[in-house]
């Protein structure tokens, strides 16, 4: 008996059987298919990248679920948590950003690390996303693309009434310029949409205290050791926003310089109310006609611009004039996915309804539109620039089963008579494979599910009567 550890695969890591990577792959066949059929090319990047890759896009929101470790030639690197990123360096590398417009998918493993006790309850550490990315093209007609494409991949499945949420940045940036907050404010508090949607308020509140927004006279000074680490914490959420503007500067870096310009002359009356009205327009969801409406009829009543809602109005219609049913989009103001990088329109995927007919909590991909990310990675340009991914290991789990997985190819054993007949066994087995027919040579304790053996001697005639 063997005194040495078992080794155990890594927690929440997988393992795949062949009838399920048939399944897969067929099912990214069948979704490739169709986003083929839009003009889109097939591209693959490096399953590592440069960790400096991933925080300029993603800043905090991945920073802390990141495989990263220090390779033998002294980068600094991390496995591909997503693929957005590499797909834009990718464009700019081939000098193809500015030039043309770029249609891209992908499809592949990505990873990112999380603790089993991880409180948000990640289920896996690795998984296949399968997505596009669309450069070069303005809104809102590339947004209606983008979200049709997304909703016809599923389709392709069997999922053809997916629900779609849908947001949009550009929109809250322009309902925050009344208020005349700071750069640093508005970040913060768009970093925050997620938590005001599920409040409670109160605790963005206390980020906000913490970091100076609501004291006495408007500002906060990070004197301390464990000041400035608070200050750091909470930046650190809001660094995709920043990326857009971080130029080549690391992560780190733009976090340290805003942490010294700890004085400012926010109002804090002003960021209440900003905050008041962010925290009721995020109560408004439903269908998009009577969303807008209400989000206009908000703006009105707090002396906001109303012509901004024209913003998702316009995306909405793109959708619609791509096919996609006004019935399945879903408005939430609140939506923020989580990554804060996006300048447009945001929308997730949602996998079906549940018994309450409520759209499920769980998303199963989605995307946006992220006109700033080509500068953030280094490209001296703004170009628009858009895309959405699947959690394709979650829309295959969806997707409905019809019998219809390629099966294993039928196999054939090719068995020596003797010792003496293993070389005429190969040669046969050879001659099968030449045919297509798999085969393999084996003796006696050969196992495995064989459709036929076949003995054979050593001149490579068959032994009658052993055959099955």
């Amino acid at each position: 008996m063997s005194t040495l550890r078992q080794i155990r695969r890594l927690p929440n890591m997988n393992d795949a059987s062949a009838t399920e990577i048939a399944r897969v792959e067929q099912a990214a066949s069948r979704c490739m298919a169709v986003l083929e059929l839009r003009g889109y090319s097939r591209i693959e990047t490096p399953l590592i990248e440069e960790t400096e890759l991933f925080l300029r896009k993603s800043g905090g929101e991945l920073s802390s679920r990141l495989y990263d470790f220090v390779e033998p030639g002294g980068f600094r690197s991390s496995l591909r948590p997503e693929f957005t990123a590499p797909v834009i360096r990718y464009a700019i590398d081939a000098g193809e950003a500015e030039s043309k417009v770029c249609r891209y998918m992908y499809f592949g493993p990505v990873f990112r690390y999380a603790r089993p006790e991880h409180p948000d309850g990640y289920k896996t550490r690795q998984f296949n996303q399968l997505g596009a990315e669309l450069i070069g093209t303005p809104a809102p007609q590339a947004d209606g693309e983008v979200i049709a494409m997304a909703v016809e991949g599923l389709a392709a499945l069997g999922l053809p009434a997916v629900p779609i949420a849908l947001g949009h940045v550009g929109l809250l940036r322009q309902l925050l310029k009344k208020f005349q907050l700071s750069e640093r404010a508005v970040q913060f508090l768009l970093s925050s949409m997620e938590p005001i949607s599920t409040g409670p308020v109160q605790d963005v509140l206390d980020d906000a205290t913490r970091l100076g927004f609501l004291g006495d006279d408007g500002s906060y000074v990070a004197d301390s050791p464990e000041q400035r680490e608070i200050v750091e914490a909470v930046l650190a959420r809001s660094m995709g926003q920043l990326g857009a503007n971080a130029g080549a500067r690391t992560r780190g870096e733009v976090i340290a310089r805003l942490a010294r310009r700890q004085t400012y002359a926010d109002d804090p009356a002003k960021f209440r109310s900003a905050l008041s009205m962010l925290a009721e327009l995020v109560t408004i969801t439903g269908d998009a006609s009577s969303a807008l409406a209400d989000g206009r009829k908000l703006a009105s009543g707090n002396s906001l611009d109303e012509k901004c809602f024209s913003l998702l109005e316009q995306v909405v219609i793109a959708a619609e004039d791509q096919g996609v049913e006004s019935s399945g989009i879903t408005i939430r103001y609140g939506l923020a996915r989580g990554v804060a990088y996006y300048t447009g329109m945001v929308f997730d995927i949602l996998p079906g309804l549940d018994s309450k007919d409520s759209p499920s909590k769980d998303s199963v991909g989605g995307g946006g539109r992220y006109d700033g990310l080509t500068r953030a990675l280094g490209l001296d340009a703004d170009v628009p620039a858009l895309g959405f991914a699947y959690n394709f290991d979650a829309v295959v789990a969806a997707a409905p089963r019809d019998g219809k997985v390629r099966k294993p190819a039928a196999l054939v054993l090719v068995r020596p008579a003797s010792d003496a007949a293993w070389r005429a066994a190969a040669k046969v087995a050879a001659e099968l494979r030449q045919q297509g027919r798999a085969a393999v040579v084996g003796g006696s304790e050969a196992a495995g599910d064989f459709t036929e053996v076949i003995t054979v001697d050593s001149d490579g005639g068959r032994v009658p009567g052993v055959d099955r």
